[in-house]
């Protein structure tokens, strides 16, 4: 099999139906998984009991955009916060990954002179599924 290189630029993502890629520089999709290991006479055995995955995305801000990820997250957390929002993050190589996040409050503002970013890190509350 010839050597497959993808980078985090070959990295789209949605959250609610709406495209965010172009305004963020990071977006990782980590599942944590809770195994639990057992001494038996025969020896060990292990049992997965619990997934939990986070969605980590670094972006620059983005208040006061048309289509603010921001902005939105801000009112879904306010106005439903227990409303889980769709995401999908779509690797080029084909691979989509699938799952809610919990709406959060975003941070606002910046050093100078730099570019204000903002750093968001959702609770999945489904397990990410690979489709």
């Amino acid at each position: 099999m010839p050597t497959t290189i993808i980078t985090g630029r070959d990295i789209t993502f949605t959250i609610d139906s709406d495209q965010y890629s172009s305004q963020a520089t990071s977006a990782i999709l980590t599942v944590d998984t809770t195994i639990n290991t057992y001494q038996t006479l025969a020896g060990k055995a292990y049992y997965t009991t619990d997934t939990q995955g986070t969605f980590a995305v670094e972006m620059l801000s983005d208040w006061g955009a048309g289509s603010s990820l921001c902005e939105a997250l801000w009112t879904a957390a306010t106005s439903a916060p227990n409303t889980a929002l769709p995401v999908s993050l779509t690797a080029e190589s084909g691979a989509v990954f699938t799952f809610d996040v919990q709406p959060i409050q975003p941070s606002a503002g910046g050093t100078a002179p730099d570019a204000q970013t903002v750093s968001l890190s959702f609770t999945c509350v489904t397990t990410p599924a690979l489709t």
